[in-house]
Order: C-alpha cells, then sequence, then structure tokens
C-alpha cells in the first residue's frame, strides 16, 4: 500500500492544519445525510479535501460506506453530455449517496450549469465538489453550497506528519546532521502540499537510499517554465521562447498551468521589488486575454519578451507597456 493511502487521516482527529473550518464540518456531519447541504472544498492540492470527504462519508454510512461514495474526476468527465449522462444517473439512482467530484474547476461552463440543475432537483445525493480554485466555479453553483476554504499547509505541520511516518516505518537515521538537512528540504519542496511531501519521502525508501540533502535534491524535477523566466532575465530571450512554447506544444502543459508556474516563480526569483511588481501586472493582463479568446502561445511568447526587457524600462513609469 502507498504511503498516502496507508496514513490517510482515519478520523477527523488526524486531519493536519484545517482547524478553522473542521468545527463547522463536523457541525454538518452531525446533522445527519438528511440534512446536509452540498459542499465546495476549495484550496491547493494535497491539503485534505478529499480525505474530508471520504471521512463524511464513513461518518455517515459506516463499514459500507464505499458503497455510498462515488468519486469521479471533473478534469476527466468535464463536458455537458458527462454530466447530463453519467453524473444524472447516479445522482437520481435508489438510494443514498456522496457525489464527490474532484477538480470541478477543470468543468467547462455549459457543463456546470446542467450540473447546477441536477444538483437543485436531486433528493437522493449530496454533492461534494472540490477545486483548486473556487474563482472557476459559477456563482449558481457556489450559491447552493456551503464552501469551505481549505488553508496551504505550513512546514511545521507537514514536518511533523512526515516525521510520524518516518518512525512508524522505522526508517533509519544515519547522519543527523544531513538528515535534518535533507527533511527540512523536501517539506520546503512540498509547498505546502502534504501529498506531494509522502510521495517524495516514498521515493527515497522505497529506493533504498537514506534522507539527506543529496538524495532529495535528486528529485528536484527541471520547471522549464521557471528555467524560460530565468533565461528570459538573463537575456536569452531565444531559448526563453523555445521553452514556453515547449511547455504548451511538447509537454502539453494547460496555459493555465504555465500561468501559475510564472506567478510562482515571479515570487520567488531574487528581483528588484518594482520588477515583480511589473510582471504581476504584465501577467494578469495576458491571463485576462487568454480567458477571452486570445492565443495562448502568443500571449505568453509575449509575456517572455516583456521578461526579457522588463530590467531596460524607465524605473519611475511602473505601468509602462503593460
Amino acid at each position: 500500500m502507498r504511503l498516502v493511502e496507508k496514513y490517510r487521516p482515519k478520523s477527523f482527529d488526524e486531519v493536519v492544519g484545517q482547524e478553522d473550518i473542521l468545527p463547522s464540518i463536523l457541525e454538518i456531519v452531525e446533522r445527519g445525510f438528511d440534512d446536509a447541504p452540498h459542499m465546495l472544498f476549495a484550496g491547493p492540492p494535497g491539503t485534505g479535501k478529499t480525505s474530508v470527504a471520504m471521512l463524511i462519508a464513513k461518518a455517515w454510512f459506516g463499514k459500507n460506506w464505499r458503497n455510498h461514495f462515488v468519486e469521479l474526476n471533473a478534469s476527466d468527465e468535464r463536458g455537458i453530455e458527462t454530466v447530463r449522462e453519467k453524473i444524472k444517473r447516479y445522482a437520481f439512482a435508489v438510494g443514498k449517496r456522496i457525489i464527490f467530484l474532484d477538480e470541478a474547476d477543470s468543468m467547462t461552463p455549459d457543463a456546470q450549469n446542467a450540473l447546477r440543475r441536477i444538483m437543485e432537483q436531486t433528493r437522493t445525493s449530496i454533492f461534494i465538489l472540490s477545486c483548486n480554485w473556487e474563482w472557476k466555479i459559477i456563482d449558481p453553483i457556489k450559491s447552493r453550497c456551503a464552501i469551505f476554504r481549505f488553508k496551504k499547509l505550513d512546514d511545521k505541520a507537514i514536518l511533523r506528519k512526515l516525521l510520524e511516518i518516518i518512525r512508524a516505518e522505522g526508517v533509519k537515521v544515519e547522519n543527523k546532521e544531513e538528515f535534518k538537512k535533507g527533511i527540512l528540504l523536501l517539506v520546503k519542496m512540498s509547498n505546502g502540499d502534504l501529498r506531494r511531501a509522502i510521495n517524495y519521502l516514498e521515493t527515497i525508501i522505497t529506493n533504498g537510499k537514506t534522507i539527506n540533502l543529496a538524495n532529495v535534491l535528486a528529485l528536484r524535477e527541471p520547471d522549464i517554465v521557471v528555467d524560460a523566466m530565468k533565461k528570459a532575465l538573463d537575456g536569452d530571450f531565444e531559448n526563453a521562447r523555445k521553452l514556453i512554447e515547449d511547455a504548451l506544444i511538447k509537454e502539453n502543459f494547460s496555459w493555465e498551468k504555465v500561468v501559475e508556474k510564472l506567478y510562482s516563480a515571479i515570487k520567488t526569483l531574487d528581483l528588484p521589488m518594482e520588477v515583480k511588481a511589473r510582471l504581476f501586472v504584465k501577467l494578469s493582463d495576458v491571463e485576462y486575454r487568454i480567458k477571452f479568446g486570445a492565443s495562448p502561445v502568443i500571449q505568453l511568447v509575449a509575456f517572455i519578451s516583456y521578461v526579457w526587457i522588463v530590467k531596460y524600462l524607465p524605473a519611475k513609469c511602473p505601468l509602462l507597456n503593460r
């Protein structure tokens, strides 16, 4: 059994880092299925959204909870026909059930509108929608849900959980100083995502390696989007452009993922604040234009062009060349 599943919370007390919202969720659990609203779980990946949905099912249905829990990945079930046929069939079938739609923010607006009508009409199903980006969920669905916003886990919470797993798995520590450096870097690399942190840990220990700085560094994957930013800032525009095009075309990244990575890169790169501010403004314009039909490739290459020249723009014109 994978460590993520082995150490998935078995009770609400074991849920990590969501103390602000758990009391309200427990109140809904205590009211019971018949009085429960549909729910929207919004927040970053690896913060416990799926685990909490499963705990709710276990609380309501006991040992047979899996017979009453339908889990669908909405990024695969994103079209209107899937909603009208597959999801509608589950929602109106005999018996009580929770329908958990993961990555609901991947659903098209038309599919979400069809889903909203099903949510209004069903009397036998409770929907729990999980999303990373709440703003991508249409207002008519949000108005029909109790919304719970899961927060990114802090480093201390992730570290405590990893140390708990290390002790339980009997992982040997050969060099305490190297172990400390390695585990702290692993936590930083997880960026608030406990699932990612546990997967990193499992990769190291299943390969028979020790937890140290070198072995954790080896887990780092090259990020061509961040590399494109760095090359543009260094003046290598041609290779920066090629990397962005490769991310969209060869690697098949969605434009949303590229924008998200660029946003994270701007935050973390060592740049003057006025440069970061200009880049954030430009990136927001790029996102806006793509949403309204502009070509993602052209817009994102244009952004990389702006990254290339931003250091040379006059310092007293922060909105220049928006």
